[in-house]
């Protein structure tokens, strides 16, 4: 599973990991009831604290959440999240 570095959106600095196929990231977003869109660059960049290379994905997009199903969401809500 590949080391993921998000950059921009409400995640940007945030890391993860992700299946070998994932190419595009929906992530909860901070503004209400929107996802951030991340996809991925083919840039590799370090993590501090991780001895392997991370594949940074950049934001591209928000959407509303109603136009995806619970099995597309990757991160949960960001710290400090106040919605349902």
């Amino acid at each position: 599973m590949p080391l993921v570095l998000l950059r921009g959106g409400s995640r940007d600095g945030e890391s993860t990991t992700v299946d070998d196929h994932v190419e595009r990231l929906y992530a909860a977003s901070a503004a209400p009831g929107m996802v951030d869109v991340y996809e991925a660059t083919g840039e590799h960049t370090t993590v501090r604290g991780n001895d392997e290379q991370a594949v940074v994905y950049v934001f591209t997009d928000q959407q509303p959440v109603t136009e995806l199903t619970e099995g597309q969401m990757h991160l949960h809500h960001p710290p400090g999240h106040q919605g349902p």
